[in-house]
Formats: structure tokens, C-alpha cells, sequence
């Protein structure tokens, strides 16, 4: 531990001490390892696709040279894809225009071997993002200019891993009219209920106690933004079971690829590569996603000047290993290239966030395994005009660059960017999940607690906590807390497919340092249970004098090692971080619906 002379902090206020976290620390470079990038295919394109703004239609052109070696017997066609209807097989030569009512293609070209035997050249597919004047802008043009929004989401990317893993993005993201939020905190334990917070303002605590109506009754900000006549899109690289995949069937949504992606990954191969359906026929999946992007950019922007909100999501690169991200480095910033060629950053304001940092892994074996976790990457750009005609905002979010913020505050932020003359906080309605949040285009207070922001003990970072000798009491209370965790299981009827937890070692019992002389006390643990391995880390309140948990959030507890294997025959996303599934309880039908998040 530094002498206090030399401590950083992130967020160094009265109300909280969130301390820095070296991204090139001795201990995490001994870890690092650069992963090389697996690539779908070698093989040249041997389709590709134009756009002519006349009439409004997409292209699909052969590249013949490829072509030369097959000889003359060769015939080419394609498959449109609407809604998970892949249309009938059209033959065509060279090049062919496609239709509007079609949101994808998957194209082939093969050559005859005999009268019953083909051999095919190369198979590929495409999403055609289609704008039909029904989904053209037909709102009340706006007094004054509109900055269009796109989120980069990149899953499990603390701003420590980013600046470790992903060097060249993170030199772009230095560039004039970034601003970075070193002081965001993640509000929950995984992807779902930090995204979902962002995007509608509302919070899941209690992911089991949560009921599938409250999608249809929360507001999600795009339905905001369609109203103010955006055009939107929503999507992510995660086919098997999405992000969104309850809100696909409840809530109308704007333009996504989920039902071009199955289709296409139901006709062509795929390579599951880091628990994900990494490669989808010869492109990555991420890939898919960033080209839709492009689309849906030049589509709205450069050519109808329609102001957009899109939510790009991707996953398959970052969830599952801490250091695949650095194969992912050069393809992600050759698109942001991309879309600095296409006049993205003249117009539109981008957010690059994640949910959470690494959950499990290596990183979580790290002296500064709690900071990893808790603080995701988060940085946002106002391009010139916005900061130009909104100098107060733009100075607001320098400001708030070493403040405590959360997923509340950048929700706020979205609803601000909607109603611009909210000048003061007052202006700007309030969230009832968390009245105290705010826009990040305002200056946040200085001092300013978890509490404030609407983040609870566990997920907090703002206070200093100071190591405790492990004695018999402590393995007493680590025993507690293990005794709690399986009446959780047997109350809520999981413990028929999951075996019960047995204590094994307690490794790490920290004390809140403003507490230490009191009678109860804020205690951090890491415990490991039996059957296989189980890793936690849990906060609770503690009587020193009675030695009794004053307070413990079961379903708050963190699983710190991947539960993935433990766990198939258990949907619940809390239950699975406690389950170790008997042997009789695995469920094949269960594996389909199942996302490690």
C-alpha cells in the first residue's frame, strides 16, 4: 500500500476517495498478454455492394478476377432477408440491384462440377440498412440544430483495460472535444441492469424479484428520440441470447439486425471463438454491426441531414477475456477513421461506454480487483458546433471529468441532449428512480456521495477501506454469510437443481477506515466455497459486539470466477452465482437460454 503523500485519486472530494488505478502497474503487465486476431477468412471479397442515391436502391457487384481461375460454369445469386424470411434464390450476372423491401443478403457464387455436383467459390452476406419514406423524418423541424447521438458500447471494459489493451483508441479518444468521466461508477452487477439503467432510468436492484412488464412500461430513451423525429437504431453483436432480448418481444423497436443475424447465421457458418458466435459466415459479427453503422450514417446524416440515435453494442471481443481486446484495437479505431471520413464527428455527439469492467478472470486476482470491476470506460465528444453554441455545457463536462457520476447521471445526459434549453438542473425533470441525478452537461457537485448518485455500499468506490487480520471470528462470519447465500437458494427454490455452499478460506476481510473505532462497521470480504471453486466478494454491516450481520444484500454478492460451467441447468442471473447445478439437474433445453452476463 502507497504512504498517503503519494496516493492518487480519480475522485479525490470530502465525500469520496476514489483511489487511481494504474493501468500499467507492475503486477497487471506481468498478466498482459497481447492476443493475436483471429481472422473469419483469407480469401478476397469476392462480392461487395454500392449505393445510388438516385434511386435509392443498393447493388450487389461480382468481382470477376476472382472468378477467372473457376473457368465458365459459373453461376452467382442471392437470398434476401426480411423479418426472418429469407426470400427466394435470384440468379445474376456481374452486378444486380437489390430490392428496398429487403433488409439483408446473402449471396453465392458456385461452379458446376457435374450434373448433380457443385463446388461453391465463396458465400457472403450483407445487412442493407433500408430508409423508406415512412422512416424519413416527418416531425416539425427543430428551431435550432439537433446533434445527432451514437454509443459505442464495448462489454466489460473498465478505463484501466481500455487504456492497457486498446492504445490506439484510446490516442484517438484524446483527441480535441473528448472528454473522459474518470469518476464513473457502475450501479450494478452486470450488463443488463447497468445498460438498462442507462437507457430507460430505471432501476433493477433485484434482478429476481424484476417482472418482464416493467420493459413495457418503462420508457426507453430511443422512443424519446423517434418523437423528436430521429431516425434510431439498436443493436449488438450477441445473437444466441441479446442484450435486449426481452424487450425485442415487448417494446416496438427501431432498426436492428437481431433477425438479420440469426438468418444469416442459420444459411452460412459460424465459429464460436470466447463464448460467442465470433465469426458469422466470413465476417467477424462485430463487423456486421460496425458496417450497419456506416449504413446507418451515410443513409441518415450524409444524405436525408436527419439527426440519429444509435446504440451500437458489441461483445464478442471484450466479455470473456480480459486481453482480446488488444486484437480488436486496429479494426476498432480503422472505423472511428472511417467515421471521421463520413462527418460523424462534425455532427453528432458519440459516447464510448461499457457496463462494468472485468467480473472474473485473472484481473480479479489484482490488488486493484474492486476498482477494475466497479469502474467502466466512459468518454464522450461534443463536436465543434456543440461546443461552439453551448460553451457552458461543454465546460461542464471538463468539469466533471474527476467527479462521482453513474448511470443515472448519463441517462440525464441523453434526456438533456433532447431539451437543450434546460439550462440548470432544475430545468430538467427529475428521474424518480434517483432524484438527486443529473445531466453530465451540468456541473456535478464537488462533493458528491455514492449515496447521492444512487449507488449503493457494494458498488461503490469512494471509500477507503484498510486490510484486517483473519481471525476465527472472521471465518465465523465469512460461515455467516455463506449460511445466508443458501437460505437465499432454499427460499427462493433453487436449491432442488443447486447444491448447497460450504465455506472453504477466507482470503481478504477489509474494514470501511472511517469506521474502524465504531460498533458496527461497513466490512468488504473474499471468500471461497465448495463444490468445485466458487469466488465472492460481498459488503455487509457488521456489530463488532454482538458479532452479528447488521445488514447483508444477498443477491448483491459478487461472483468473482466465471460460473459459465457451473450453472447450465439455472436461467436466474442471480441464482447461477451461486449454483453448482447436480449432476441430474443439467438442462440441454436450458443451454439456448442462458447468457453469461
Amino acid at each position: 500500500m502507497e504512504p498517503n503523500h503519494t496516493r492518487r485519486y480519480f475522485v479525490n472530494s470530502g465525500k469520496c476517495k476514489m483511489l487511481y488505478a494504474d493501468p500499467f502497474s507492475p503486477e497487471s503487465m506481468q498478466i498482459y498478454k497481447p492476443a493475436k486476431l483471429k481472422v473469419c477468412t483469407k480469401q478476397s471479397d469476392l462480392f461487395h455492394l454500392s449505393f445510388d442515391r438516385n434511386t435509392n436502391r443498393y447493388s450487389l457487384h461480382v468481382n470477376e478476377t476472382i472468378l477467372l481461375p473457376f473457368g465458365n460454369g459459373i453461376q452467382c445469386n442471392y437470398s434476401g432477408i426480411s423479418q426472418r424470411k429469407i426470400h427466394a434464390t435470384v440468379y445474376f450476372e456481374k452486378q444486380h440491384e437489390l430490392p428496398q423491401n429487403i433488409n439483408g443478403v446473402i449471396a453465392q457464387c458456385h461452379v458446376k462440377l457435374n450434373s448433380s455436383l457443385i463446388q461453391i467459390i465463396q458465400q457472403d452476406a450483407f445487412p442493407l440498412h433500408q430508409v423508406t419514406k415512412e422512416t424519413r423524418q416527418t416531425h416539425r423541424k427543430q428551431p435550432k440544430r439537433q446533434p445527432s447521438v451514437i454509443i459505442l458500447g464495448l462489454d466489460s471494459m473498465s478505463r484501466m483495460n481500455f487504456e492497457r489493451t486498446m492504445p490506439l483508441t484510446a490516442k484517438f479518444v484524446r483527441q480535441e472535444g473528448w472528454y473522459p468521466l474518470s469518476g464513473y461508477n457502475k450501479m450494478a452487477d452486470n450488463t443488463f441492469p447497468n445498460v438498462y439503467t442507462v437507457l430507460s432510468g430505471v432501476s433493477m436492484i433485484d434482478e429476481h424479484a424484476f417482472r418482464w412488464k416493467k420493459y413495457r412500461d418503462a420508457r426507453m430513451i430511443w422512443r424519446d428520440y423517434i418523437r423528436a423525429g430521429y431516425a434510431t437504431a439498436v443493436t449488438e453483436d450477441v445473437i444466441s441470447i441479446p442484450l435486449f432480448r426481452q424487450i425485442y418481444k415487448t417494446t416496438p423497436m427501431p432498426y436492428n439486425l437481431r433477425s438479420l443475424l440469426l438468418s444469416i447465421a442459420e444459411t452460412l457458418k459460424t465459429y464460436v471463438s470466447f463464448g460467442y458466435d465470433y465469426c458469422i459466415g466470413r465476417r467477424l459479427a462485430f463487423s456486421y454491426v460496425y458496417d450497419f453503422c456506416v449504413q446507418f450514417i451515410t443513409r441518415h446524416m450524409l444524405e436525408l441531414n436527419q439527426p440519429m440515435f444509435g446504440f451500437f453494442w458489441s461483445c464478442t471481443f471484450t466479455h470473456d477475456s480480459y486481453n482480446v481486446a488488444t486484437s480488436l484495437d486496429r479494426i476498432f479505431v480503422d472505423y472511428l477513421y472511417l467515421f471521421e471520413q463520413l462527418k460523424l464527428f462534425d455532427n453528432s455527439i458519440v459516447i464510448l461506454v461499457s457496463d462494468h469492467g472485468a467480473r472474473f478472470g485473472k484481473l480479479m486476482d489484482l490488488s486493484d480487483s474492486f476498482l477494475e470491476e466497479r469502474l467502466p470506460l466512459l468518454h464522450i465528444y461534443l463536436p465543434p458546433w456543440f461546443r461552439s453554441t453551448y460553451p457552458q455545457y461543454a465546460q461542464a463536462l471538463a468539469m466533471n471529468h474527476n467527479r462521482l457520476c453513474s448511470n443515472y447521471d448519463l441517462h440525464n445526459t441523453l434526456r438533456h441532449l433532447l431539451q437543450l434549453n434546460a439550462t440548470t438542473p432544475a430545468m430538467l425533470p427529475a428521474v424518480a428512480s434517483c432524484p438527486s441525478s443529473q445531466s453530465l452537461l451540468h456541473p456535478l457537485p464537488v462533493e458528491r456521495s455514492c449515496e447521492d448518485a444512487c449507488i449503493v455500499e457494494h458498488w461503490c468506490t469512494c471509500n477507503e477501506f484498510v486490510n484486517v487480520t483473519i481471525e476465527n471470528n472472521m471465518r465465523h462470519l465469512a460461515e455467516m454469510i455463506v449460511t445466508n447465500i443458501n437460505m437465499w437458494m432454499l427460499k427462493n427454490r433453487f436449491s432442488k437443481k443447486c447444491q448447497r455452499l460450504v465455506l472453504t478460506d477466507v482470503d481478504k476481510v477489509e474494514v470501511k477506515k472511517s469506521e474502524m473505532m465504531q460498533n458496527i462497521v461497513t466490512l468488504r470480504i473474499l471468500f471461497r466455497t465448495y463444490p468445485n471453486v466458487g469466488k465472492f466478494r460481498t459488503t455487509l454491516k457488521y456489530n463488532v459486539q454482538l458479532k452479528r450481520i447488521v445488514y447483508l444484500d444477498v443477491p448483491e454478492i459478487s461472483r468473482i470466477n466465471s460460473y459459465r460451467t457451473d450453472a447450465p441447468c439455472e436461467w436466474n442471473t442471480i441464482a447461477r452465482k451461486f449454483c453448482f447445478c447436480y449432476p441430474n439437474a443439467y438442462s440441454q433445453s436450458k443451454r439456448s437460454q442462458i447468457r453469461h452476463i
